[in-house]
């Protein structure tokens, strides 16, 4: 919580030390990168037992490439590839000794609609939703939803900091698979001056 808590505040710092630009995002197409940290909860993350064993998954660091094109300065499409790794801790019950960490992922071939609150000024709000497929690295492939919201905040007129936070629904039959993930990143406009 320290980490959030520190990363937070820096990017508070940055947005109201920083010179900034807005631009009119309409027929602007961007690309961007991002990373961050994932927090997951639902029935696949839940600690289990099983022949003397505790089990249980956690999600861990995620990273992701996005291209967004404004179709209207408030409202842009966005398609992101979206990589979230995990991990799944097994340990006796007594908890004397770890058996072992073993390491997994999942990728989110996501769609969403972004939505941008004051699009004038230089720090943008934004909600954004939409569709994923989600490819883990064993198993099948599920379709599942998101929704988030952040703040873009425009360094020059063709870079802006992009931070937020987005949920995550993976439609399995069995087992909820839901987690939260904490972003940062840039995004790089083109045709802007």
């Amino acid at each position: 919580m320290k980490k959030i808590t520190t990363i937070f505040a820096i990017f508070l710092i940055i947005v109201l030390v920083a010179p900034s630009w807005a631009i009119d995002q309409t027929k602007k197409i961007a690309i961007g990168g991002y990373g961050g940290y994932a927090f997951g909860f639902g029935d696949v993350f839940k600690e289990y037992e099983l022949f003397g064993f505790k089990f249980q998954k956690k999600a861990t660091f995620a990273f992701g490439a996005k291209a967004k094109y404004g179709l209207t300065n408030n409202f842009a499409l966005v398609a992101a590839l979206d990589y979230q790794a995990t991990h799944d801790e097994v340990i006796d019950t007594f908890g004397i000794w770890t058996a072992g960490k073993e390491n997994g992922h999942w990728l989110g071939l996501l769609v969403n609609g972004i939505y941008t609150f004051s699009p004038e000024k230089k720090t943008c709000p934004y909600l954004t939703g939409g569709v994923g497929y989600y490819i883990p690295d064993e198993g099948d492939s599920k379709p599942g939803i998101n929704l988030g919201g952040g703040v873009e905040h425009f360094f020059k007129p063709n870079l802006a900091l992009d931070a937020g936070a987005r949920f995550h629904m993976i439609f399995t039959e069995d087992k909820n698979t839901t987690y939260i993930q904490i972003l940062a990143g840039l995004n790089y406009y083109f045709g802007t001056k």
